[in-house]
């Protein structure tokens, strides 16, 4: 595991483009807080960090982590990786998941930015909380881009549907609006969305809210496990079928 997480390092650093998701996000919160600053709304400052962190974390795992068989594909090392599935399997879990916890330090970077260019206090009452959410929205973000990597696998067309699992996963996620404020149907689609509840999570680490956090803990906790173990499931079906040759490796 150690080697794969070397092997992705190395390549991200080659490829300075495949992280432009985490520059270019910070710079989103600077016109954010200074939109917060203009009308007066300081107490929506944390949610605008939040929805920058969270924003940055999904871009990153459908524009980046799940390119990850699509690189493999164009440079030639898919095919002799399907002698060996389950090693690749293995391998891209890993490289996958080190893809998208890359977006962990965007939360950092936007509080910092919130507190010193704006002067905003953007307290974390519970740390732990918030730290435990964080890591488990890796965790689920990380089966999601597994998921669109067996898409891209099977469907030559794939990475034209990239666009398309961005800004509506914003709403359902809750990260634009909170899930109660959204009309019933779609507040029952998004309550079985593990993105949902991790962002519910982060904003009541940040504002102390008092109750009970364990049903979001367990929802959470189950959906990213159910996410990843689908991702690993039909990423697995996806390079069988290539083997096979039932699915085209290139257009």
């Amino acid at each position: 595991m150690a080697a794969f997480v070397q092997l992705q390092w190395l390549l991200l650093t080659r490829s300075p483009r495949l992280l432009a998701t985490l520059f270019v996000v910070p710079l989103y919160a600077v016109v954010f807080f200074t939109t917060v600053r203009s009308y007066g709304a300081p107490e929506l400052a944390g949610t605008v960090a939040l929805t920058a962190f969270s924003m940055s974390m999904w871009s990153q795992a459908m524009f980046v982590a799940a390119e990850v068989v699509d690189n493999d594909r164009w440079d030639g090392t898919l095919e002799p990786s399907l002698l060996t599935p389950n090693a690749y399997v293995r391998s891209l879990v890993t490289r996958v998941c080190t893809t998208t916890a890359l977006s962990v330090p965007v939360l950092v970077e936007v509080i910092a930015i919130g507190r010193v260019g704006f002067e905003f206090p953007l307290p974390v009452h519970r740390p732990g909380i918030a730290l435990t959410a964080t890591l488990l929205l890796v965790v689920g973000t990380a089966g999601s881009a597994l998921l669109v990597s067996a898409l891209m696998i099977i469907v030559p067309v794939g990475r034209l549907l990239q666009n398309a699992l961005t800004y509506p996963f914003y709403i359902l996620g809750g990260l634009v609006l909170p899930v109660a404020s959204l009309p019933a149907p779609v507040e029952w689609v998004a309550r079985l969305f593990f993105l949902s509840h991790g962002a519910q999570l982060l904003r009541d680490a940040m504002s102390g809210a008092d109750g009970s956090h364990w049903g979001d803990f367990w929802a959470l906790l189950v959906l990213s496990v159910v996410q990843l173990a689908a991702g690993v499931f039909l990423l697995r079906r996806a390079l069988s079928r290539a083997r096979r040759g039932e699915a085209r490796l290139y257009a």
